[in-house]
């Protein structure tokens, strides 16, 4: 994965700064969660921290991904379950739990390990929730055009980016549609292009 974003960082001023942030990285998740992920950046590697059993819906192993609904609504009902009890009525989350709920469809979609029937069941599951978009010509990190699916929140809107020919998932961007601390509407605050995935017996091993 290649791409960036943008953090508000303070300055020796006291004033607040956009920092570009390098996003690229390679990452190795086990397909039954027997061993640490494993995630490579700037040539340096390291373990992510534990996740117990199959993993969850934000750290998902390949079994437990396989193991998701294959019928949109049962899939979205278990993804919103989800995200209703941490970011509904009574959390303290800003998100809401549709909007949680169109994030983790895109998480698990940029997941190259996704079974092909699991990440068809995503994107129908994904056209089910309250407020998603279609934006028609969006460009990923790569500089690849595509059709985007797309939900706007709180003035940002973020969009998931497609091969229009293939379907094949190109990328994720977020964007600014009012003005905001971030920059001016139409400001891309972050910018991610999917380049490659497979798999290999062992991580670190990029041939597949």
């Amino acid at each position: 994965m290649v791409g960036h974003t943008f953090v508000l960082s303070e300055t020796k001023t006291g004033e607040m700064a956009l920092l570009r942030q390098d996003e690229g990285m390679e990452q190795w998740t086990s397909v039954d969660g027997s061993a640490q992920t494993l995630q490579r950046r700037n040539g340096s590697d390291a373990l992510l921290p534990e996740t117990p059993g199959q993993g969850n819906l934000n750290f998902p192993t390949y079994n437990l991904l396989d193991g998701l609904p294959t019928d949109p609504e049962p899939l979205l009902k278990r993804i919103s379950d989800d995200a209703e009890e941490n970011h509904g009525a009574g959390s303290e989350s800003t998100t809401g739990p549709h909007h949680e709920a169109f994030v983790t469809i895109g998480d698990l979609l940029r997941n190259g390990g996704t079974p092909p029937d699991t990440t068809a069941a995503l994107y129908r599951a994904a056209a089910l929730i309250p407020g998603v978009d279609i934006v028609p010509d969006a460009v990923d990190a790569a500089g690849r055009h595509g059709v985007a699916v797309a939900r706007t929140h709180d003035g940002e809107r973020i969009e998931w980016i497609f091969d229009e020919s293939t379907v094949r998932l190109l990328g994720e961007r977020t964007v600014l549609v009012e003005d905001n601390a971030w920059g001016k509407a139409g400001t891309v605050v972050t910018s991610v292009a999917l380049i490659d995935s497979g798999i290999v017996d062992e991580a670190g091993q990029t041939n597949y």
